[in-house]
């Protein structure tokens, strides 16, 4: 499992995640429990559907398209090389974003239940991050998800299939899950 941290990226990418997550934990610490937990993993559950719609729409754009600056070029690179670390997105691509997102949704809304709710949607990026290395840096009877692996690395294969990482729901629902 050390090999998941084995580049220095993966390793500051965690540990990022981690802070922004337990300091997105800390502002919304006067939250209800119930409903700080609801609101978690509603931004959990966001997560999931960000991610497919973000690998499926705008990391598979054509290098050469205006937008792939944000991200569709690394991605391209990554499936060039799967194996070539890192993996893991740059934070100075995904950090500001994540902040602007929490700025913009709690200025726009007010509302105290932005912290939680961003909470678990870090929480379900971290998720995604740690997988995403994972499928490609562990062994087949090392992963503790052996399925979502497959899937995952079956992606590299047929880049039309298989976009969820942390979870399968979206592919399932829309289609794009290959068995």
């Amino acid at each position: 499992m050390l090999r998941l941290l084995a580049c220095p990226q993966h390793g500051l990418t965690f540990a990022a995640l981690l802070i922004g997550e337990a300091s997105l934990c800390a502002l919304a610490s006067a939250t209800p429990c119930a409903a700080f937990v609801v609101a978690w993993l509603l931004g959990l559950a966001l997560w999931t559907l960000l991610e497919y719609l973000l690998h499926r729409f705008a990391f598979h754009l054509p290098p050469a398209h205006p937008l792939a600056v944000f991200g569709a070029r690394q991605h391209f690179d990554h499936h060039a090389a799967p194996e070539r670390t890192p993996i893991t997105k740059p934070l100075v691509l995904t950090a500001p974003a994540l902040l602007a997102g929490h700025a913009a949704v709690s200025w726009l809304t007010g509302s105290s239940l932005v912290a939680p709710l961003w909470a678990g949607l870090v929480a379900g990026y971290l998720g995604y991050e740690v997988m995403h290395v994972a499928a490609h840096a562990l062994a087949p009877e090392e992963h503790p998800l052996p399925s979502f692996q497959r899937a995952h690395l079956d992606h590299h294969v047929d880049i039309r299939r298989n976009f969820g990482i942390t979870s399968p729901l979206w592919d399932v629902l829309l289609g794009t899950r290959r068995r």
